[in-house]
């Protein structure tokens, strides 16, 4: 199995702390936020794993290295990452995938239960979620049948202040694709919205779109949302940094 990490924006929400670093290199309690990634990652049968770089790339190339508690590691330079957003970094991911792959964001601090939960799951698109919570969380949301299948997925332009969100469940971004969900359907799909609409702009439209026309699985793996953080702000960071785990 392989796993993409996006870490090629700027994290210009976390001001200071990004200026001279990388989002994914910002850490919790001494730990940078990949190096969890990549710890929690080298516990599992996982051979590759592809991280996406731009803002202060060679940083991130020099403090990681080509490989990591066995894993290979390889870069994919997304030099447009001030035009571009992360439909553009996932997509240049398409040669490099010859296995299923977990998807991953650099800005997410979380166990390794986690992991646990959607490894060996065999959907074509598994999607890791937590029940929303409206005081904690903001963002993409999904709906799901009474089977944890994925109904319906609502990126936050969408949610108007009548939104209900008594029966959405959160995204936590991380994914599981089937190799030939990902390199047959998923990639052709962004392509072709990149083609005719923007670069500049987020790879769960195109899931979104997927999962209306129902033609593939697309299952919720329903996790509590104490076992992981997103750290978008300076906000996020100081509560990840006070959580503790066993």
């Amino acid at each position: 199995m392989q796993a993409i990490i996006l870490a090629a924006g700027m994290g210009s929400r976390l001001k200071d702390k990004t200026k001279d670093i990388p989002k994914a290199l910002v850490s919790i309690n001494g730990t940078p936020l990949i190096i969890n990634t990549l710890n929690i990652l080298s516990n599992f049968n996982i051979s590759e794993v592809i991280i996406v770089v731009g803002y202060l790339k060679e940083k991130i190339k020099s403090f990681i290295g080509n490989s990591y508690n066995n894993m290979k590691i390889t870069y994919v330079d997304n030099d447009l990452y001030k035009e571009s957003n992360n439909i553009y970094s996932l997509y240049l991911t398409k040669n490099y995938i010859k296995e299923d792959t977990l998807l991953l964001e650099c800005d997410l601090y979380f166990q390794k239960k986690i992991i646990d939960r959607i490894i060996n799951e065999k959907s074509d698109c598994n999607i890791m979620v937590s029940k929303y919570n409206p005081k904690t969380m903001n963002g993409t949301v999904v709906e799901l049948d009474h089977n944890s299948n994925v109904k319906g997925l609502i990126v936050k332009s969408r949610q108007n202040k009548n939104f209900n969100y008594d029966d959405k469940y959160k995204t936590v971004n991380i994914y599981k694709f089937s190799k030939d969900f990902f390199l047959k359907k998923y990639i052709p799909a962004i392509d072709l919205y990149i083609k005719t609409e923007s670069m500049n702009s987020y790879y769960e439209f195109v899931l979104g779109a997927l999962i209306y026309y129902n033609n593939d699985a697309f299952k919720a793996i329903i996790v509590d949302e104490e076992l992981w953080r997103e750290v978008d702000d300076e906000k996020d960071l100081e509560i990840a940094e006070r959580t503790t785990w066993e």
